[in-house]
């Protein structure tokens, strides 16, 4: 197999996604993109950097179109679990998601004027007969509406189940513990004090596990992992967020689901760590398909200093490269699925569009790929 015979296969198989005269993605696109996820329960929506404003466009149509047409009713996103529920249940008594969002989801998220249109979306369908349901999967909890309300919410779950402890001198000293993680301190705990807090989380998370308190059971492991995480024992943050994935599917058995978040907690294997896309794709099959994005050219928003960053300049041997030179469609889609990809070292960007993975390793991590003409900066409004 060469290079060369595959690039002639992803110029013969890619899908273009073309756009109209009011600059609306083609519905005959659309649904030919819908047909090869025919089969798909759970469709992962990846991004390389979380700020690439006409990546997030493009999700963002995706899913009102597959919600629309497609049965796609669950939409999970890379916020706290906590937050995003406290969220839904403002926005079902009348508040504006799109307000309600900073400080409290992921602030890239909150922030980028091509994003909120999707939290109005959600506000709008809320009273239809086909509400799209949004939920958080993030196993931290850094959120406003967490720093302020989940440790008060965690003592009265635990309170119906045995509020002797509640009432004890040592849930109040637990309590402060908890807040301090939820605050973001990364200073450990003595010795004994840090072996009795861990224990006292496995105690809880024991306790809504026996009393069917699922929510609250994957709150207070995502607790043990940011405590860890904070405190640089170990990071299995990306892993605890599969496990909730997986429990908001078993809490919605009917629905076909989006998730949304970072590439690399999507891919079907995790890089050097167990992520949430390996627990997801190990429990549910060829029933998860996830779906990675790349651009010819532009810039995007770094997350990290908020500046706008140019894309690196392409390789020859690149699928960018290819699509730049024998394409012409605004989008274009390539399934891995009946390609000849092994032994192949045509690349593509797979991290901040610089870290680059060649097409031998593509089915290992994900099932397809959008590749933009142009990659534009998010718009970050204070």
């Amino acid at each position: 197999m060469t290079d060369k015979n595959l690039s002639q296969q992803l110029v013969a198989n890619h899908l273009a996604i073309n756009v109209d005269s009011s600059g609306q993605l083609e519905k005959q696109d659309l649904a030919a993109f819908a047909k090869k996820i025919a089969k798909v329960r759970i469709l992962a929506l990846g991004e390389q950097t979380h700020g690439a404003g006409s990546v997030f466009a493009l999700k963002i149509d995706l899913i009102k179109y597959l919600h629309q047409h497609h049965g796609f009713d669950l939409f999970i996103l890379e916020s706290g679990m906590y937050d995003v529920r406290e969220i839904m249940q403002q926005a079902n008594a009348g508040k504006s998601i799109k307000k309600l969002a900073p400080g409290n989801i992921f602030y890239m998220y909150a922030n980028s004027k091509e994003v909120t249109p999707l939290f109005d979306y959600v506000n709008e369908q809320l009273n239809t007969d086909n509400p799209l349901t949004m939920v958080g999967f993030d196993s931290q909890h850094t959120g406003g509406l967490s720093l302020a309300g989940l440790v008060s919410d965690l003592t009265k779950a635990q309170e119906k189940i045995d509020n002797t402890w509640v009432n004890s001198p040592n849930w109040q000293v637990f309590c402060q513990h908890i807040q301090q993680i939820l605050d973001g301190s990364n200073v450990r705990l003595p010795l004994v004090q840090e072996t009795l807090f861990f224990s006292q989380l496995d105690t809880l998370a024991s306790n809504f596990d026996r009393h069917g308190n699922g929510f609250w059971y994957r709150i207070t492991k995502g607790l043990v992992a940011q405590a860890k995480r904070q405190w640089q024992l170990a990071d299995n943050r990306s892993e605890q967020m599969g496990e909730n994935i997986k429990w908001w599917a078993e809490q919605y058995p009917d629905k076909k689901i989006i998730v949304w978040a970072h590439t690399w907690h999507l891919t079907k294997e995790g890089n050097k760590q167990v992520n949430a896309g390996k627990v997801v794709s190990e429990a549910f099959g060829d029933a998860y398909y996830m779906v990675h994005f790349s651009g010819e050219q532009g810039q995007y928003l770094s997350y990290i200093d908020l500046k706008n960053k140019e894309l690196t300049t392409l390789k020859q041997n690149s699928i960018e490269q290819l699509f730049k030179q024998e394409t012409s469609s605004a989008i274009n889609y390539i399934e891995n699925k009946g390609l000849s990809l092994q032994g192949s070292d045509i690349e593509v960007f797979v991290n901040d569009y610089q870290q680059t993975l060649p097409a031998s390793e593509w089915s290992t991590y994900w099932d397809g790929m959008f590749i933009l003409k142009e990659i534009t900066p998010a718009i970050y409004q204070q």
